[in-house]
């Protein structure tokens, strides 16, 4: 991490790591001692813990990509985003995969996604403002508004494709087309949780959106402070 990172980013940064390595090298063994199908007393198969440590190889990485990006395009990325992203990272594997949240706290993916939409528009409004040297008075707010959506949910999509691509030619289950114990959904509700990920997508999206459109209209501060700043 970077040497000005603060007390509190680095134990939550610690935290995290640890965990989440904890957590993939039980998944790896449980992948060779589990049974591979379900029964009335096998909750968990094969590709159950499959999931989780691709989920948790995921984390680890995504974990030290902020410092990844900062050297290589030497910019700032703001502790708030750090902190965010390790949390977010902690409630979606860790809790949400691993302590099978998902499946037993309802609304608890719904959550998630409202909130990564919100957040991937600020990153997109961060985006855009760099490319313009930081001047946002310049900048048509409509225009803003626009892009800060449609990049936001163009991620979000990806992320849908990244996730049936999976199901598909692993036999995962990371869209829960299929209920805690393998049944697939049938109908309507093999649709839903994919378009309730979406819609709840363009609502976190369209929030941060509209900030943006008035951050730049009357240049208020409401979002400035997750910008990502050029440090050479």
């Amino acid at each position: 991490m970077k040497p000005q990172t603060s007390k509190t980013e680095r134990v939550i940064f610690y935290f995290v790591l640890v965990t989440m390595s904890i957590s993939f090298l039980y998944a790896v063994v449980r992948i060779f001692t589990s049974p591979a199908s379900y029964s009335d007393d096998v909750y968990l198969v094969k590709s159950d813990y499959l999931l989780m440590t691709l989920q948790a190889l995921g984390g680890l990485f995504m974990l030290f990509l902020p410092t990844m990006i900062e050297k290589k395009w030497k910019v700032d990325i703001p502790a708030g985003i750090n902190i965010f992203l390790l949390i977010f990272l902690y409630a979606a594997i860790i809790l949400g995969e691993f302590r099978r949240f998902y499946f037993y706290v309802p609304g608890w993916d719904k959550m998630l996604h409202i909130v990564s939409g919100a957040f991937l528009a600020a990153l997109s409004f961060s985006v855009i403002t760099m490319l313009n040297g930081y001047d946002i008075i310049k900048m048509n707010p409509l225009f803003v508004a626009i892009f800060t959506f449609c990049f936001a949910m163009t991620l979000g999509v990806l992320w849908e494709f990244y996730e049936y691509a999976w199901d598909t030619f692993a036999g995962l289950n990371m869209q829960k087309y299929a209920d805690a114990q393998g049944v697939p959904h049938v109908g309507r509700a093999a649709l839903a949780d994919t378009m309730g990920d979406l819609i709840v997508d363009a609502i976190g999206a369209i929030s941060v959106s509209i900030l943006a459109y008035f951050t730049v209209k009357y240049d208020k501060p409401w979002i400035n402070a997750l910008i990502i700043k050029k440090i050479a």
